[in-house]
């Protein structure tokens, strides 16, 4: 039954990215998607070489916050785009870093921490 629905599934679709604008406005779409407002989030750009910046977008967020949901639905909205979303969470704190990869290079990471006031 399994390998009839595979045949019959339709091929997944792969958009194209051209700019790493385009890139940032799936980022920040998803930011606004999931509630997050542009108060609660910084960019800055850090320069690799001459011809190539990587933005980081740092993100402080509330306990209780689920990183790992914001990293799926991350991962959903900007994967058909050829994009890979791979993470890393850092202990004790349980920072998550999540980078943005495209023809494996890390365009962009996204840094979220816990607020522990």
């Amino acid at each position: 039954m399994s390998t009839i629905l595979l045949a019959t599934a339709p091929p997944l679709k792969v958009q194209t990215i051209t700019t790493e604008a385009e890139v940032d406005s799936l980022i920040e779409l998803a930011f606004s998607d999931y509630g997050i407002t542009r108060s609660q989030f910084r960019s800055q750009a850090l320069a690799i070489d001459t011809s190539f910046s990587r933005k980081i977008y740092r993100m402080n967020v509330p306990e209780g916050f689920s990183k790992t949901s914001f990293h799926l639905r991350l991962q959903k909205a900007i994967s058909p785009y050829g994009l890979e979303v791979p993470a890393k969470i850092y202990f004790p704190d349980e920072d998550m870093h999540i980078h943005i990869l495209y023809n494996d290079t890390v365009w962009r990471t996204i840094r979220i921490t816990t607020n522990n006031n």
